[in-house]
Order: C-alpha cells, then sequence, then structure tokens
C-alpha cells in the first residue's frame, strides 16, 4: 500500500496560498505609488500653473497700464497742454507697449498649446527668405524701443524651405526677440536666409550682447524637459522663446543650434529640409559659422 504524504497537497496550498497574496500585495503597493505618483503630478501642474499666471502678472499690466495711462493722457491733451512731440513720445509708447503686450499673449498661447501637445503642423513649400523679411518686419517696433537695428542679410532670390511657415515665422519672431533683449542699446541683429550646396537651407540670427553661458542654455532650452513646469518660465533673459523655437523646428523635423562665446554674443540657427525631402531626410551637422554673421562688421 502507498503511504500517505500528508504534507504534500498543504505544503502545495500554502505556497500557493503565499504567491497569491504576494501578487496581491505587490499589486496593491504598485496602485498606491501610482495613486501617489498622480497626485504628486497633478499638484506640481497646478503648483506650476499658479506660479505662472503670478509671473505674468507683472509681465502683462505693465505694458497695459501703460496703454491706458498714455492713452488717457492723449484724450484729454487740453488738460496735459502737450505739445506736437509730447503727443509723438506717447503715441511711440503706446504701439510699443501693446506690441510688448502681444508678444507675451502670443507667447502664452504657444506655450499652452505645447504643453497641452494640441499643435497642428500644416506643412509645405516655406520662402525662407519671405520668412525672414516678414519677421523683420515685425520687429522693428521691438528694436525701435530699445534702439537696437535689425539687419537683413539675405542675399537676392528665394531660398526653399520645407515645413509649416506659420510655425517657423514663430520661431524667427521669438529668436529676434531674444537677441533684442539680449543687445546693448545702440547695438545690432543680424538675420539671413541662405541655401547651401551641400547642407539642407537655413535662418541664422546673431546678436553682439554679452553671450550665454552653457547652463544659460540649458535653462532656456529645458522648459518642456518636465511637462508639468513647462510653463513655469521667467520672459526674461533668454526666457521661455527659445524652448517654443526650438520644440516647433524640432517637430518640422529640423534641427535647432545655439553657439555662444561670453563677451561676443550668440548665433542660433534654423536648418530645415529642402522642398524635395519632405521632411523625410535626416538633418546634417551644422558647418562652420558664417564669417559676416560671426563677425562685428558683417
Amino acid at each position: 500500500m502507498r503511504a500517505l504524504n500528508p504534507f504534500a497537497i498543504h505544503e502545495g496550498a500554502l505556497i500557493g496560498a503565499y504567491s497569491t497574496r504576494l501578487a496581491e500585495a505587490i499589486a496593491v503597493r504598485r496602485a498606491e505609488l501610482e495613486a501617489r505618483a498622480a497626485r504628486a503630478e497633478a499638484e506640481l501642474s497646478i503648483r506650476a500653473r499658479s506660479e505662472f499666471l503670478a509671473n505674468m502678472n507683472h509681465e502683462l499690466r505693465t505694458p497695459l497700464n501703460a496703454i491706458i495711462g498714455f492713452s488717457t493722457m492723449l484724450r484729454d491733451t487740453e488738460t496735459y497742454a502737450m505739445s506736437d512731440e509730447q503727443r509723438r513720445t506717447y503715441a511711440e509708447y503706446i504701439i510699443q507697449s501693446a506690441d510688448l503686450l502681444l508678444g507675451h499673449i502670443n507667447t502664452i498661447l504657444e506655450t499652452a498649446a505645447l504643453d497641452s501637445g494640441s499643435v497642428e503642423l500644416q506643412s509645405g513649400e516655406i520662402d525662407l527668405s519671405a520668412t525672414v523679411a516678414g519677421a523683420v518686419g515685425r520687429a522693428s517696433v521691438a528694436a525701435d524701443a530699445v534702439k537696437v537695428s535689425v539687419e537683413n542679410k539675405t542675399a537676392r532670390g528665394a531660398v526653399r524651405g520645407w515645413g509649416d511657415a506659420v510655425r517657423i515665422g514663430q520661431a524667427v519672431d521669438h529668436l529676434l526677440r531674444a537677441s533684442l533683449r539680449a543687445s546693448p542699446e545702440g547695438g545690432r541683429v543680424l538675420v539671413r536666409a541662405a541655401a547651401a550646396e551641400k547642407s539642407w537651407p537655413e535662418i541664422a540670427v546673431r546678436d553682439f550682447g554679452p553671450g550665454l553661458t552653457g547652463e544659460d542654455i540649458r535653462t532656456a532650452l529645458g522648459a518642456f524637459d518636465e511637462v508639468h513646469r513647462g510653463l513655469d518660465r521667467s520672459f526674461a533673459g533668454p526666457g521661455v522663446g527659445l524652448a517654443v523655437a526650438k520644440t516647433f523646428v524640432e517637430m518640422q523635423g529640423g534641427r535647432f543650434e545655439i553657439r555662444s562665446r561670453a563677451g561676443e554674443g550668440t548665433i542660433v540657427r534654423i536648418l530645415l529640409p529642402p522642398p524635395e525631402a519632405r521632411g523625410n531626410a535626416r538633418a546634417p551637422g551644422v558647418e562652420a559659422p558664417e564669417r559676416e554673421l560671426l563677425s562685428k562688421t558683417g
């Protein structure tokens, strides 16, 4: 007669029950950790947006107050007994403040769209020469306000690229504003669209300000590294504009590069696919900086 092992079945049952309880405990613990992470994520998101709104309070109120104040003075010209020169000056202040306010609002809307992942691209062939000319025109008010000249160094003829014309125009707008902020009074900002024989067409923006440190560049371009801190950025210094520009360019398969030298300024390059690539080719490495954009006499 075969001897019975009284522990065989029970031992297996014990091991099976233990394994089941262990798996359940692990699942519960994982759920707790996921819930805690989600809660912390939500708290960070709420805090980031609260901080962003608090930081933007000054950025938006300052130009808006200037618009209201100077508009009121122009309306009550007889009360303030202003000369024609004063009226022109105050009108310029209003235009400059409105331009600054519009720039802030556009940046807020673009940043929010990127933060939510709702940006849509309409790709096609772009005339980069026209893109640069349009951006230079839009930057004229801001340039006059800080007394900095913006010089378009694009040669005659169209420079063709592939991408979303609106988004590339917005990217160049941000680069020009960042360069204007970095430039001293009486300074220059150079911008150019160019086509290279062995490289992709590019847009380059160059200023002669104090330059950016490696940490400055990492901080500016890291605005969207943490999704819930994307809106918590100051608009001073290089600001969130560089990160917005970089994101727009890279979303279209382009390449974005910054080179800066202490005391000599900063040059930013946008490289886009040529029309025949249709955004499918790989971005080439950026070639040696163009001398006319890097030199102080270019």
